[in-house]
């Protein structure tokens, strides 16, 4: 450090010689001073010393004053001084050394900090930039007046706030998170608008563990900067919030860190899809539809969504994670699975918070970091996957409330929702594409048995396999069991397996049940469904098992039921967004043979839950009611019995089928 003369500018304007403060004068001479000093080896011409100091309210004495002011600084100096003025064109020069300035000293030992830090001295780094904030002594030029004096102000204080925030960063990079937040935070009071003060303080807070504090800075800082300055966060701020939401936020590696240690846990990239099937029989045609959207949605950055639905036992869970597993790879973010159990065993649809909860923590997020409520941990899922490409499916849908919150914001993502209800909701307000899944086609079933039991099984009983395809009215779940059985029975010809499966004293619905696991029991699956209605048209699905055949208008069932058409027509179209029926025209249905059958052992069970006898006419047909109204849930113990009904017949007492005349089939 220089012996001499020193001035001071980071503060109070001030003059030292030989250790002593000396008087560098009143306000408007210190500015006259500070002037100079700043253009330390310049010539200043009077003119711009008068601006300096009064601007455009000079009084006509301002030259005189500067001239006295210039002669007292000259005195306060002395003459044996390695500092002075001299009169230079018309100007004053201020010849000092370098280092007499504090400013000067300032810069040099900033430069040495930013040479240090760039070759990783994270230490001497920071103790040079302490070293240089430790020179200021307040507000730069404090109490001088004038627009120079203003302008620099300014300028210093950016230098000053540099300084602090690099010295800060330093302390970020060596980890010392916890004493850096302090700071920081205090530095983010006095400017709530510094976006590299805000990433630096997320920084700190995320590497002390603070997550959650670290992103209410951000949205803090993001609300104010909209609100006074209308301006969106920097994308380097940005990047930090994403990072930290996302997991994959890279904290420095510190000298504390043992080497080789991660600074940050890998990035999240979680795998959940459940177990891919072997094969997936049929279903080319919908598996292009989803792989089109996935395209589509890629194409046109949106989120892909898609709605998977159908009746009972359809195979819309296998289909869902089959072509899950088939667009896994253009989801390098990771698969994420939930079964939100919207008509399973449990009593109650999943939480949809409850869901978030466990796919905010498969990406990173600690417990103690989750919200709180479900629309504040969708907010953190959403941001989490803005800028990530992940696959989210969500089997068993309730609803789309159910829905909604789980749903990603960013382009890249695609959703597989599957549901027993139509989603009208989800199409019409997400443009989720509607995918209704159907029984399998003859030739698709037939392939389904043959690589489940082998093609020369199955090629050896072709009528065999028709007859246990129509009986398990062509729905993948009841395939499945019957070639698990078979597969088990090598030695049992298919033709005898069909037999069984038709005797009398067996119902149509006990061929396809499964004791070890209800979700394999087409009974309990259809019933699953069917507890989703209401009493009405519950009551509806049951007086549709007297109707005749597989296929009836919305009129008939309303002289079958005595009830209006338009409150038929109602429940017709809740049991449709139930997948238990489906309309194949205008006010005209259709419903599968194993959903009949199941509405025929739910009207024989609601008599018998009343304390009505099994036939509730007495064993006899009215006169005075038609063929058509006449009800078949009496006779629905016997298979062959409720396959004559579906064919189009009537059963009545004692196995005697009656056939429908022509003109009164639907």
């Amino acid at each position: 450090m220089h012996a001499g003369v020193q001035f001071s500018v980071l503060g109070p304007v001030r003059l030292h010689r030989q250790g002593s403060e000396a008087g560098a004068g009143q306000p408007r001479q210190c500015a006259v001073l500070a002037s100079l000093l700043l253009r330390a080896g310049k010539p200043v011409s009077l003119s711009r010393l008068v601006d300096d100091v009064w601007g455009d309210e000079a009084p006509p004495s301002a030259v005189g004053s500067v001239r006295t002011y210039v002669y007292r600084l000259r005195q306060a100096l002395g003459e044996q001084s390695d500092s002075s003025v001299s009169l230079v064109d018309g100007g004053y020069l201020l010849h000092i050394q370098p280092d007499a300035l504090d400013l000067n000293r300032f810069k040099e030992t900033t430069a040495r900090a930013r040479e240090a830090r760039s070759t990783g001295d994270l230490e001497s780094a920071a103790s040079l930039l302490t070293e240089g904030l430790k020179m200021w002594k307040g507000v730069a030029l404090a109490g001088v007046p004038g627009p120079f004096a203003d302008q620099q102000r300014s300028v210093l204080g950016e230098m000053r706030l540099a300084c602090a925030e690099e010295q800060l960063a330093c302390e970020v990079e060596r980890g010392h998170y916890a004493e850096a937040a302090a700071e920081l935070s205090a530095l983010l009071v006095e400017h709530p608008l510094r976006e590299r003060v805000c990433g630096l303080l997320m920084t700190a807070l995320y590497g002390a563990g603070r997550q959650s504090e670290a992103l209410t800075i951000y949205h803090t800082t993001s609300h104010l900067l909209r609100q006074r300055l209308g301006v969106s966060p920097s994308p380097e701020l940005q990047q930090v919030h994403e990072r930290i939401l996302s997991g994959r936020f890279q904290l420095p590696q510190t000298a504390d860190r043992p080497k080789g240690a991660p600074a940050t846990p890998p990035p999240h990239a979680p795998a959940q899809l459940p177990a891919a099937l072997p094969s997936l029989v049929g279903r080319e045609r919908e598996q292009e539809q989803v792989e089109r959207l996935a395209a589509d949605a890629e194409a046109s950055s949106s989120v892909a969504i898609c709605a998977v639905g159908g009746l009972a036992g359809v195979g819309k869970t296998a289909f869902a994670t089959t072509v899950a597993h088939r667009l896994a790879d253009r989801f390098p973010d990771g698969q994420l699975f939930a079964d939100l159990q919207g008509a399973g065993p449990e009593a109650e649809p999943r939480d949809p918070a409850h869901v978030l909860e466990d796919f905010l923590q498969a990406l990173g997020v600690r417990v103690e970091d989750i919200p709180e409520t479900a629309q504040a941990r969708g907010l953190m899922f959403r941001g989490l996957l803005a800028n990530r490409r992940v696959l989210v499916l969500l089997d068993n849908a309730w609803n789309t409330d159910q829905i909604k919150h789980l749903l990603p914001g960013g382009p890249g993502s695609m959703v597989l929702v599957t549901s027993r209800m139509q989603l009208h909701a989800l199409v019409a307000a997400y443009q989720a594409l509607p995918l209704t899944l159907m029984p399998l086609s003859q030739t698709d079933a037939r392939s389904l048995l043959a690589r489940r039991l082998g093609a020369a099984r199955t090629a050896a009983e072709p009528e065999a396999v028709d007859r246990i395809i129509r009986l398990a009215g062509q729905l993948p779940l009841a395939l499945a069991n019957v070639a698990a059985r078979a597969a088990y029975r090598p030695q049992l010809r298919l033709a005898s397996l069909a037999d069984e499966y038709e005797a009398p004293e067996h119902s149509t619905l006990d061929a396809f049940a499964s004791d070890e696991d209800q979700t394999l029991d087409v009974r309990e699956s259809i019933t699953r469904s069917y507890r989703l209605l209401d009493t009405e048209t519950a009551a509806l699905f049951r007086d549709l098992s007297a109707c005749p055949g597989p296929m009836f208008a919305a009129s008939q069932v309303a002289d079958l039921a005595g009830r209006p058409e338009r409150r038929v027509r109602q429940a017709l179209s809740r049991l449709t967004r139930a997948h238990l029926v489906a309309e194949i025209g205008p006010g005209r249905y259709s419903w599968n043979r194993l959903v009949a059958a199941y509405a025929v052992e739910q009207a024989g069970q609601r008599f018998l839950d009343q304390g009505k006898p099994a036939r509730p006419w007495g064993g006899q047909r009215p006169a005075s009611m038609s063929l058509s109204q006449a009800p078949c849930g009496d006779v629905a113990t016997a298979s062959s019995r409720d396959r004559a009904v579906l064919e189009g017949g009537h059963a009545l007492p004692g196995g005697t089928v009656l056939r429908e005349r022509t003109d009164q089939r639907v």
